[in-house]
């Protein structure tokens, strides 16, 4: 089974593998629990992402399918190559 890794550099409009806009924040630690999480999460604004956090883990996740998308990391240095040459 291939897992296929989704980029975006901001937060996309569809799923790239459903095509659902539902698409989720991903909330990492432990959050304080308050009625406006809970009403974020009944709503698929946010889901939980568990406590434990690496320099490598996914923004967003489709509520519909549970695809998760990195942020696309933009190297400000590759901007400015061209005009170095």
């Amino acid at each position: 089974m291939r897992m296929t890794r989704y980029e975006s550099e901001r937060k996309p409009r569809k799923c790239p593998e459903c095509g659902s806009g539902r698409i989720a924040k991903i909330l990492y630690g432990m959050p304080a629990f308050s009625e406006k999480l809970e009403n974020n999460l009944n709503a698929g604004r946010i889901v939980l992402g568990g406590c434990c956090v690496t320099l490598d883990d996914p923004v967003w996740q489709c509520v519909e399918c549970d695809t998760t998308i990195y942020r696309k990391l933009i190297d400000h240095r590759k901007l400015f190559e061209d005009d170095c040459r």
